[in-house]
């Protein structure tokens, strides 16, 4: 008789809030690069080309495995002196299947802006224990790394339609 009640204030405890929810998005179609992309040498507007890898439904289109589709590059940023490292920002437009342009947008939940990161012991091979001055001008000269997204690179799309009718992502919950 004892455990009742404290069975009763434990389930409302872990009960979910009345203002809870969760977001929900179209379905994540899996992809990977064709095309190789440096930030060194990529440009704003430079279109590049990745495929499909499972067979998806695209807002009712069934596209098979290995269809092409585009993107472009949105943003780019090339390594440079002072130790910065490049970026790049790629923006999947559509999929091109039967003659049919079918957009897509990357997976929000995916990352937006790569950029080359080092390792643990990168970083402690390269840091140097000399205070001021001296460490200053080495990172003067020191360069940053560029990144590279190829072949093998993989990520997400989802369909995007009209926007004014369908979002990629939306609240779900009370």
């Amino acid at each position: 008789m004892r455990l009742l009640p404290l069975l009763v204030l434990l389930l409302l405890a872990t009960a979910v809030p009345a203002n809870a929810w969760v977001t929900m998005c179209n379905a994540a179609i899996p992809a990977t690069m064709v095309d190789t992309v440096s930030s060194a040498t990529a440009y704003p507007g430079m279109a590049f080309r990745f495929k499909i890898t499972a067979d998806a439904n695209i807002l009712g289109a069934i596209v098979p495995e290995d269809t092409i589709g585009y993107g472009y590059v949105r943003e780019v940023t090339a390594a440079s002196n002072h130790d910065r490292n490049g970026s790049l920002a790629l923006d999947m437009r559509e999929v091109i299947y039967k003659n049919k342009e079918i957009q897509v947008i990357n997976d929000p939940r995916d990352a937006a802006i790569w950029a080359p990161v080092e390792t643990t012991v990168e970083r402690a091979s390269g840091y140097l224990p000399i205070p001021g001055l001296v460490r200053q001008a080495v990172n003067e000269v020191r360069h940053g790394k560029d990144v590279t997204l190829g072949p093998g690179f993989n990520f997400h799309v989802i369909g995007w339609g009209d926007p004014r009718k369908m979002h990629p992502c939306r609240k779900v919950g009370t």
